[in-house]
């Protein structure tokens, strides 16, 4: 949980004058609900979207990640796949991971060449 979203819990529990452990209560019993997708999907409903399910918001999440860069690694241990393959299915989200990777190489062997231009350089003048 990033910064952001803890303070808005906070401002949420601070709002609600409750003391629970759980984002999703019922206001009227302060006890946690079990399943939010009713609830999800009343509010669906109400704001017209269609074709949306609450497992989309996982999608989102990973998608986003690897759209703003993060590497899959580390989207794989967010979402708590056990394998990476379940993970690559968003590497499509990042064409430019591998123009990136050649950039470096690209990086690597200009400095190396301006390093052995020196080189001769240095060697010429003698």
């Amino acid at each position: 949980m990033d910064d952001t979203l803890l303070s808005l819990f906070r401002t949420l529990f601070t709002e609600r004058k409750i003391d629970v452990d759980y984002v999703f209560v019922n206001p009227l019993t302060n006890t946690r609900y079990y399943d939010v997708k009713r609830s999800f999907n009343h509010v669906l409903r109400k704001a017209d979207i269609k074709d949306f399910h609450f497992h989309d918001l996982r999608h989102t999440f990973a998608s986003q990640l690897v759209m703003n860069g993060v590497d899959l690694t580390t989207v794989k241990e967010l979402l708590g796949h056990k394998d990476i393959k379940m993970t690559l299915r968003y590497s499509h989200l990042a064409p430019e991971h591998k123009s990136r990777a050649v950039s470096c190489l690209s990086r690597i062997f200009s400095t190396s060449k301006k390093i052995s231009d020196t080189k001769t350089d240095t060697v010429t003048n003698f």
